[in-house]
């Protein structure tokens, strides 16, 4: 670990190996953004159904719960440097078949049921993937990083996560499109893989807390640590907590990434591929909040600080059905209802994606660091793997009939409901995280008397 004075985002950009991973991130995190993108709205066009793009996300989802348990023992017992550079390589190949998928496609060589079958295949293997790149990454930060510039480390990972996003699907991939076309963006994303492969592979080479390696024959040796990892998250009540937190953003990032297209086409008589310009202010939102968050954030205790975001989340989705109109709350959209108000609906729908974002950044941040706060290095990437376990086993049942409820009930409808089920489960977190901080700083109180 690099030992620098400097706190806060100064000191973590000169620490040249946290620069590295990153750049890495950036460059990772945005290939895999705008192909995401490119491959949904491929997906809207051919089959015009929230449902298929349900199922794309499952495929996205399935593979966490398969093999997240083992990455992060893999992750505790091998080089974190290694999995990192296998994985953006292996992300290369992948990238490199979408673009063949995609040429063919267009070209007429493949047909639509081909295509469907080959997309959901390639995200699945993508998402293998990134079940191992994903813990060893995050293992890797306090590793690199002082705990004390850990909070604005994981701030602006958050915030250069958003951005990503923000580059990949909203500039990038729509001005690749009209530009080099689908099949030329993701040759693109392919070398972006490539450039983070190289900048993961300038990281120092870490020696493994468990060096005696995986033995194929020691299966009961590997489930009683994947069962170590899972008991170690259970048994400290703020880290599980924290993860059923993250496990929620999640969730919810995929239940909009579902609707999205649906909500701009079906909703607002847009395009499909123009979800991404309706809902961009969820991305600055949380470019925002990681921003205000990394230079502020300690002075709220983290608890407190992620129970906010939830009770956010819920108004934010709220305000979305109520824009959107068509639920069996609010009927008719609330310009058409009020056009003396002289905001557009889709305007609206922008504002309330805004406060969507900011208080998503509100929950992962301050959960993330809680995390990696308290899990120690010898079990912390088996710890990150239940994370991902737990938030696509979370994530996936919603996401199974998600899509056929909005295409029966209608979109806003089903935001609503959602909503209401977040403000419920943002009253239970904020009345453990106030009776935390409370004990916390009643104990506090009494070490500073004795």
């Amino acid at each position: 670990m690099e030992t620098l004075n400097q706190s806060g985002y100064a000191g973590v950009l000169k620490n040249r190996n946290f620069l590295a991973i990153w750049l890495a991130q950036v460059l990772s995190n945005t290939a895999l953004n705008g192909s995401f993108f490119l491959q949904i709205i491929l997906i809207e066009e051919v089959t015009h159904s929230s449902a298929q793009i349900g199922a794309v996300i499952l495929a996205f989802a399935l593979p966490a719960v398969l093999l997240s348990a083992v990455a992060g023992m893999v992750v505790d017992r091998m080089s974190k440097k290694t999995i990192l550079v296998w994985s953006n390589g292996l992300r290369v190949i992948t990238g490199v078949v979408l673009a063949v998928v995609a040429a063919g496609m267009h070209g007429g060589t493949f047909g639509d049921g081909f295509f469907l079958v080959a997309i959901y295949v390639l995200v699945f293997i993508g998402s293998a993937i990134g079940q191992f790149f994903a813990p060893a990454e995050g293992a890797t930060i306090p590793l690199i990083v002082r705990s004390d510039n850990l909070l604005p480390a994981n701030s602006l990972f958050t915030m250069t996560f958003t951005g990503s996003q923000i580059l990949g699907m909203i500039i990038l991939a729509p001005l690749g499109v009209k530009t080099i076309g689908i099949v030329g963006s993701f040759w693109v994303a392919a070398l972006m893989y490539l450039g983070a492969t190289i900048f993961v592979w300038l990281l120092p080479r870490d020696r493994p807390v468990r060096p005696e390696g995986i033995a194929v024959s020691a299966v009961h040796k590997a489930w009683s640590e994947i069962v170590e990892g899972w008991q170690f998250a259970i048994h400290h009540r703020a880290i599980f907590i924290a993860l059923l937190q993250l496990a929620l953003t999640s969730t919810l990032t995929m239940i909009m990434a579902d609707l999205a297209p649906g909500f701009a086409k079906r909703v607002l008589g847009l395009s499909a591929e123009d979800a991404t310009y309706v809902f961009w202010p969820a991305g600055v939102g949380m470019l925002l909040s990681s921003v205000l968050i990394g230079r502020f954030g300690h002075r709220i205790p983290r608890e407190l600080l992620a129970s906010i975001g939830i009770a956010g989340v819920a108004v934010g989705l709220a305000g979305l059905a109520w824009a959107g109109g068509g639920s069996i709350v609010f009927g008719r959209p609330l310009f058409v209802e009020h056009p003396e108000w002289m905001l557009t609906t889709s305007a609206m729908v922008m504002i309330f994606a805004l406060v969507i974002g900011m208080m998503m950044a509100a929950i992962n941040i301050p959960a993330q660091t809680i995390v990696q706060e308290r899990s120690n290095d010898a079990v912390r990437g088996r710890v990150l793997a239940v994370q991902f376990t737990l938030s696509n086993a979370i994530g996936i049942p919603p996401t199974l009939f998600i899509g056929g409820l909005a295409d029966v009930f209608s979109i806003p409808t089903v935001t609503l409901g959602i909503s209401v089920i977040v403000a419920l489960l943002a009253i239970v977190n904020l009345s453990w995280a106030i009776s935390t901080v409370r004990l916390a700083r009643l104990r506090h109180s009494n070490q500073s008397r004795s």
